[in-house]
């Protein structure tokens, strides 16, 4: 889909029809442009007009490429046409290249008051409860260490399947939860945020396609894209979202945060027999 690169270039009222397509992705196809307005609560000529500066011939032109966004190429040939963009020689330059517009896109889909938001959960909870499955496992636990490191009680939640319930017994009412759901909507969100709800848990979500779906269902969402789709997938954003959290929770109590940091230097020499220094956020 051609929405975030030209994001900029609509006018308000087509930004919001943007909006909607890129949240909806798939589903969108299967929408006639009266009941996309209906939606947004405005006419079905900005929806064609929207289609149509987003460079498509119209209605019918955008379905077709829903259509064929919805159909997510499996792993090797994400891989193969990531590797088609740029010969071995410029693959170095080209991968920061798409990580700087990643980040000029981040910065457009998170507000300095969202992330204001987000941080005033984490600092306000007892622990800060990371959720992460796959590639997003290892996010989540990347959290989880960030913020003990700064004095904020933490936990990662990676398991699947059945084992995911033994986890969920550990979400107390005092947490706050980090959710990563990228793609499609899987079961264990859905009941990971209906026991969130139970206990009143406030929520962050970062995602890629569900901030629309979910929105309703968390406090603050941070959208934090996975590179362009079609494409092999890259946690880049979300690996330097994790970490300006932590360091915005680290903000609310740094005299904390430099003292949690100083006992575990002590630890470490305790254990080596020689300093050495863990950075000071």
């Amino acid at each position: 889909m051609r929405v975030e690169e030209r994001l900029d270039q609509l006018a308000p009222a087509e930004r919001r029809v943007a909006g909607l397509l890129r949240d909806l992705g798939p589903q969108a196809a299967l929408l006639s442009a009266a009941a996309i307005a209906d939606q947004l609560g405005t006419s079905d000529a900005t929806v064609v007009r929207t289609a149509k500066s987003l460079g498509y011939k119209g209605m019918g032109e955008l379905r077709h490429a829903l259509a064929a966004y919805a159909s997510e190429p499996p792993l090797r040939e994400r891989l193969h046409r990531t590797l088609e963009q740029a010969p071995p020689d410029r693959l170095f330059t080209t991968s920061v290249r798409n990580h700087l517009s990643a980040l000029e896109t981040l910065t457009n889909n998170v507000s300095p008051e969202t992330f204001r938001d987000a941080v005033a959960i984490l600092g306000r909870a007892r622990r800060v409860v990371w959720r992460g499955v796959g590639p997003s496992a290892a996010l989540a636990t990347y959290g989880q260490l960030m913020a003990q490191r700064i004095g904020k009680p933490s936990l990662a939640l990676t398991h699947t399947g059945s084992s995911f319930a033994d986890e969920l017994l550990t979400l107390v009412p005092t947490d706050a939860l980090v959710v990563l759901a990228y793609g499609r909507l899987q079961a264990d969100v859905r009941v990971l945020l209906q026991r969130a709800a139970a206990l009143h848990v406030e929520v962050v979500l970062m995602t890629d396609t569900l901030a629309r779906k979910l929105g309703d269902s968390v406090d603050v969402t941070l959208r934090c894209g996975r590179g362009a789709p079609g494409l092999f997938a890259s946690h880049g954003t979300t690996l330097i979202v994790i970490e300006a959290l932590v360091l915005g929770v680290a903000a609310i109590d740094e005299a904390a945060a430099q003292a949690t940091l100083t006992e575990l230097n002590e630890l470490r020499a305790a254990l080596t027999g020689r300093r050495n220094n863990v950075d000071e956020p």
